[in-house]
């Protein structure tokens, strides 16, 4: 490479950005305007008001998928409220929960401690900066704000169920001096989600916000937010609703939905000079074949049988969600006859990593007095899922389903898939297809 041949990408890049006019306008983190979460801010007001009487939510559970705008509106609320303080702490940052301990004391100003000063120690160092922050600024309450609270319970050697029940008790002994603090987990589950002793879940109580997947017209709102600063000429009101209709639908991430405008005009730029739908559809691709291969290819084996497994539920079944319960049997089934089983308990985890990464969501429903469930969906489709993680596999599995469907059609007894534990008993079922529903025969009876 030449200066010459310097000089022709540099032209390209700049030809690629000609329909913009303040790219930066379509920063997935900037937060030039908040829509759509008017609701969720009035439930965090009310619990933070509390201090104004001497008396605070020792812990409120903010949680909801990816990009619904937790930790935008928690930094909001916290950084407008008067007579507040408060520190925002990513926990994914972090490896273990004393880990954990050191980012907090980090954000606070203090030095990081060593693990074998224990974490007790990080503790009465958290208590004293608050205290002192505090003191010095004149305000009523302290906020502690921990983000990606996910991360936390990751680390089972390092008893995250303690770590939270010290947090509480650190409040109490501020109390006791008449300071006041709260603590916000900020995390895609619900705190019920997690594996809290009885006595962590006594004390913090259960004040929930819960962020639902943005719809259509809030996702619509903020694309044309974006879109007026963002681009040099008006974007086709079609070609947005179009694009705020996808991402509703799929995933409902006002992250992904303003990627996927950008990079839609990214691709415009080079072929065109206007922005239209066919673009939208060729940057989902994109988007989605980058973003899943990128995370699988580093991904372990487990996880992307887990992937795997939920790919299938979502083939076969041709529903988009799915219980825990369901994707632990589809897991035994895609596993091989070498391969160790993991615990339903492991695969749980597995699949928050799947939520958390982007390749799958989630929505947490009451069952009343049977508690909280967790279903899952693929963010993306089966088909990329399946083809990154086992092509061979997969082939083989959409030709079988494909050759049953046939079958079914013209009343023939359809073959048999290969493949996995859970097939031999599949096996046995052949005389008695003709009777038995397409649900029956891949294991969702």
């Amino acid at each position: 490479m030449n200066k010459k041949d310097l000089q022709r990408i540099v032209s390209e890049v700049e030809q690629e950005n000609s329909l913009f006019s303040k790219k930066s306008s379509l920063d997935t983190f900037s937060t030039s305007r908040i829509i759509g979460r008017d609701a969720q801010t009035r439930e965090l007001v009310k619990m933070f008001l509390g201090y104004r009487q001497g008396l605070v939510v020792p812990f409120v559970s903010v949680y909801g998928r990816s990009g619904g705008g937790k930790s935008t509106i928690v930094r909001f609320v916290c950084e407008n409220l008067d007579d507040v303080r408060h520190c925002f702490v990513n926990l994914r940052k972090a490896k273990t929960v004393f880990g954990c301990a050191n980012l907090i004391l980090a954000e606070l100003g203090e030095p990081n401690l060593k693990n074998a000063q224990g974490i007790n120690l990080a503790m009465e160092k958290m208590g004293d900066s608050i205290e002192e922050l505090l003191q010095q600024s004149g305000k009523k309450m302290f906020v502690l704000v921990l983000d990606e609270l996910d991360a936390l319970f990751l680390d089972k050697r390092g008893k995250p169920s303690d770590f939270i029940y010290k947090l509480v008790s650190l409040e109490e002994k501020l109390y006791e001096k008449g300071l006041l603090m709260c603590i916000v987990g900020v995390s895609n589950n619900v705190m019920t989600e997690f594996d809290l002793d009885d006595r962590v879940r006594s004390r913090i109580g259960s004040s929930e916000v819960f962020f639902e997947a943005y719809a259509k017209k809030d996702v619509l709102a903020i694309l044309e937010d974006r879109a007026r600063e963002a681009f040099s000429k008006p974007v086709d009101p079609a070609v947005m609703e179009y694009c705020a209709a996808m991402s509703s639908t799929e995933h409902g991430d006002a992250r992904r939905a303003i990627d996927l405008l950008r990079v839609a005009a990214e691709i415009a730029s080079v072929t065109s000079d206007h922005l239209e739908k066919s673009h939208v559809d060729q940057a989902s691709q994109r988007l989605q074949k980058d973003r899943t291969g990128l995370i699988l290819s580093t991904a372990s084996h487990q996880f992307k049988l887990v992937c795997s497994a939920l790919a299938r539920v979502t083939l076969l079944s041709k529903e988009s969600w799915h219980s825990t319960s369901m994707i632990y049997k589809q897991y035994q089934m895609v596993l091989g006859d070498d391969v160790r089983e993991l615990t339903y308990r492991r695969v749980s985890e597995l699949l928050m990593e799947m939520q958390n990464t982007g390749l799958a969501v989630s929505q947490t429903l009451s069952k009343g007095r049977h508690g909280y469930g967790t279903q899952y969906r693929l963010a993306v489709s089966p088909e990329t899922i399946g083809i990154a993680c086992f092509p061979d596999w997969w082939n083989d599995l959409e030709k079988r389903k494909g050759a049953f469907d046939a079958k079914r059609r013209t009343g023939n007894s359809p073959g048999i898939f290969g493949g996995g534990r859970g097939f031999a008993a599949m096996r046995k079922m052949t005389q008695n297809m003709q009777k038995k529903s397409w649900e029956e025969f891949s294991g969702f009876d």
